[in-house]
């Protein structure tokens, strides 16, 4: 299992980390804290699956 930290989700995901941190926070990507955030590739792929524009619920 791949394991990504936040400047490699945002490469990957052609946004800034800065952007990620929105859609951590919003709750739109998952990941876990362990010092430094970390993503597991089934957060990424799940992300990708439902997409970025998923409303707000």
């Amino acid at each position: 299992m791949k394991i990504y930290t936040i400047p490699e989700v945002a490469k990957l995901l052609k946004c800034s980390e800065r952007q990620i941190f929105r859609y951590l926070k919003r709750g739109k990507l998952k990941g876990s804290k362990q010092g430094k955030w970390r993503f597991t590739d089934e957060d990424v792929r799940e992300f990708l699956k439902v997409g970025r524009s998923q409303k707000k619920k």
